[in-house]
């Protein structure tokens, strides 16, 4: 489930620019703090350090709360079985059944080790490679998004 959002996130373009910026940031940060300390501003000090706290320790905190709330929704330990073919994707778990046609995604991307499915911005699906039947199933869903999905790249 991290490894979705670590995907979905890596192909923003924007977070690129932002994950480059962080650590020099931080370091105009730190020197900061070293200079609010030095002279004794316990308020500059403080709202400093929280800053670098944040860009530090975002990431684990973003991800407990991604495994949080994931452990609420319903789809949490459910058997998720994903079928494409030329019609489209049809999902089926423990609880429910959905058949989703080529034109409800929006784009795709494939990484080396998945493919990443969009249905609109933030509202994706994840599907490794690891997690198919044989690697014909990962060609096959390789080739049905690139013919069907007006928006395929390679990452």
């Amino acid at each position: 489930m991290l490894t979705s959002f670590l995907r979905y996130r890596k192909q923003l373009w924007w977070r690129r620019l932002f994950s480059g910026l962080k650590w020099f940031l931080a370091a105009v940060l730190v020197a900061l703090l070293a200079l609010a300390v030095f002279m004794g501003s316990v308020i500059l000090g403080g709202f400093v350090g929280a800053i670098v706290g944040a860009l530090l320790l975002g990431w684990p905190i973003d991800a407990w709360l991604i495994r949080r709330r994931f452990r609420k929704s319903p789809f949490h330990n459910d058997d998720i079985a994903f079928v494409m073919s030329e019609s489209g994707s049809h999902i089926v778990g423990r609880d429910s059944e959905v058949r989703i046609g080529w034109a409800s995604f929006t784009k795709a991307r494939r990484f080396a080790d998945g493919l990443l499915l969009f249905q609109g911005p933030g509202f994706f699906n994840w599907l490794p490679d690891t997690a198919a039947v044989d690697k014909a199933a990962v060609a096959n869903a390789q080739e049905l998004a690139r013919l069907h999905i007006q928006d395929y790249r390679e990452v």
